[in-house]
C-alpha cells in the first residue's frame, strides 16, 4: 500500500519527469541588444573628435589661440562639420571650463587666468570685515609717519652736503688769492678732485650702480627709514605681508610717495 501511494505521488509531482528538471532550470533566452543608430554613431564620433581637439590644444605651445583658428582645429580634428557646428562645440566648452572665451581669444589654461584673477584683485576675494585691514591701515599711517620723517632727515643732509661743498669752493678761493698762491693749491685741489673720483668708484663698486645723485638720495632714504623703523619697532615684515593681502597691485601710486619707493 505504501508502494502503491508512491507510484501515485510520483506521478503526479512536476519533479516525477526526468525532463522537469531541465524545464524549470534552463538559462533565460540571450537578449538581443538594439543597432546602434545614427545619431549614436554621430555622438562618438563627435566625442572622439572632441579628444583629438583637446590634445592638440593642449600640445599647442602658447596659452592663447584666435577664435578663427579655434574654429579651424575644431573642424580639422573632426569635432565639428561646419564652423556654425564649431561655434557651438566652443561655447560648451567655454562654458565647461575647458577653456575661456574673451575679446576673439580662446585662453587654453583658465586655471591661469583665474590665478592672474586672483593676484591682481585680492580684494574682491576676501570677507569684508576682516581685522587685518584695521591692522594695515594703522601699520599704514605709522609708515607714512615715518617716511615723512626720513623724509625730512634726508633733505637735511643734503643741504648740509651743499653746504660743506660750497665751504670748501670759499676756502680753497681765499687760500688761492690771498692766504696762499695757485702753486701751492693745485696740487691741493688735483687731489682732491681725485678723492672725489675715488669714492665715486668705490659707490659702483660696492652698490653695482652709477654713482648719481638721484641713487644716492634714495639709499640714503632707505637707510634713514630703516633705523628709523628699529627704533620705533615696525614691523616692515608685518606690513609687507598685510599689504599683499590687503592692497591691490592696480591701484595707482600714492601723491606723497617719497622717491618711488613705496613699491620696493
Amino acid at each position: 500500500m505504501w508502494r502503491a501511494a508512491a507510484s501515485r505521488l510520483r506521478a503526479h509531482s512536476p519533479f516525477g519527469s526526468p525532463h522537469a528538471s531541465c524545464r524549470l532550470f534552463s538559462p533565460p533566452p540571450a537578449r538581443v541588444e538594439p543597432p546602434v543608430t545614427a545619431t549614436e554613431a554621430r555622438r562618438l564620433v563627435r566625442l572622439v573628435g572632441v579628444e583629438a581637439l583637446k590634445r592638440r590644444l593642449r600640445d599647442r605651445a602658447g596659452d592663447a589661440i584666435g577664435y578663427g583658428e579655434l574654429l579651424d582645429a575644431c573642424v580639422e580634428a573632426g569635432a565639428a562639420r561646419t564652423h556654425g557646428e564649431a561655434e557651438g562645440l566652443a561655447r560648451a566648452m567655454d562654458d565647461a571650463g575647458v577653456l575661456l572665451l574673451f575679446r576673439d581669444k580662446a585662453y587654453l589654461h583658465p586655471e591661469k587666468v583665474v590665478d592672474l584673477v586672483r593676484k591682481a584683485v585680492p580684494l574682491a576675494l576676501e570677507v569684508e570685515n576682516d581685522p587685518r585691514k584695521e591692522e594695515f591701515k594703522q601699520l599704514q599711517e605709522r609708515k607714512d609717519d615715518i617716511d615723512k620723517l626720513a623724509h625730512k632727515q634726508v633733505r637735511r643732509i643734503l643741504w648740509s652736503g651743499l653746504g660743506f661743498l660750497m665751504t670748501q669752493v670759499g676756502l680753497f678761493f681765499r687760500l688761492t688769492f690771498w692766504e696762499l698762491s695757485w702753486d701751492v693749491m693745485e696740487p691741493i685741489a688735483f687731489f682732491t678732485t681725485a678723492s672725489g673720483l675715488l669714492v665715486s668708484y668705490t659707490y659702483f663698486l660696492v652698490t653695482s650702480r652709477d654713482p648719481t645723485y638721484q641713487d644716492f638720495m634714495e639709499r640714503l632714504f632707505l637707510s634713514r627709514r630703516k633705523k628709523l623703523c628699529a627704533k620705533q619697532k615696525f614691523d616692515m615684515k608685518r606690513y609687507l605681508e598685510l599689504q599683499k593681502h590687503c592692497k591691490c597691485p592696480l591701484e595707482g601710486p600714492k601723491l606723497h610717495n617719497f622717491y618711488g619707493l613705496y613699491s620696493r
